[in-house]
């Protein structure tokens, strides 16, 4: 994996990147299977950090649980290495206006591909989306979920690595799992599992 930060601090493997949207099943009497999605969806994290500063992560960690919580949204792949951008560089923005649950937004100043699998975001809004089929340069972008907020024309969308056009996961720590720092002979420490969910 890629290095990324939380809190001034490394985060390291293993990383866990949820879909939350819930779903609900029925079997009817004829063993037919309905599902219906109710179309809210947000990303959750789970990973650990390296402990080099343990008295300022813990001043951070335990005054953050009400406020958001910025930090690069890691791009992963199978290789464990940073997935690609794709072959194109140059700044992307929405061509034409979308509504809020458009899955394919038309775009316009892209040079080149853009990845399958890559998290982008929207200048408009927070929320973050997967693209779900590589962008050929032209055309429209499929997107993972369906447009939460709607788009103006001309918005710029993030997709590169570059410190102007990061990727920034806004989120809340998740109050299921909350911890301290444990130390380990006195020097060593451990912050255990942080969990982040998507802000909505």
């Amino acid at each position: 994996m890629a290095t990324y930060t939380f809190q001034g601090e490394t985060i390291v493997a293993p990383f866990i990147i949820k879909s939350n949207e819930p779903v609900f099943s029925a079997d009817s009497v004829s063993l037919r299977v309905r599902r219906v999605k109710q179309g809210a969806q947000r990303w959750e994290l789970e990973f650990g950090v390296t402990m080099q500063d343990a008295s300022s992560f813990l001043a951070d960690s335990v005054s953050d649980f009400q406020t958001t919580i910025t930090m690069e949204m890691p791009q992963l792949n199978i290789r464990g290495d940073t997935l690609s951008q794709g072959s194109s560089s140059s700044t992307v923005s929405v061509n034409g206006s979308h509504s809020a649950g458009d899955d394919t937004v038309a775009l316009s100043g892209a040079n080149g591909t853009i990845s399958k699998g890559r998290f982008v975001k929207f200048n408009n809004h927070d929320k973050i989306y997967l693209v779900k089929d590589q962008y050929s340069g032209s055309g429209t972008i499929n997107l993972y979920p369906s447009l939460r907020t709607s788009v103006p024309g001309g918005t710029k969308m993030h997709y590169r690595d570059s410190a102007s056009d990061s990727i920034t996961f806004t989120g809340y720590r998740d109050l299921t799992n909350v911890q301290g720092i444990t130390y380990i002979d006195g020097v060593l420490s451990e912050a255990g599992n942080i969990n982040l969910i998507e802000a909505l």
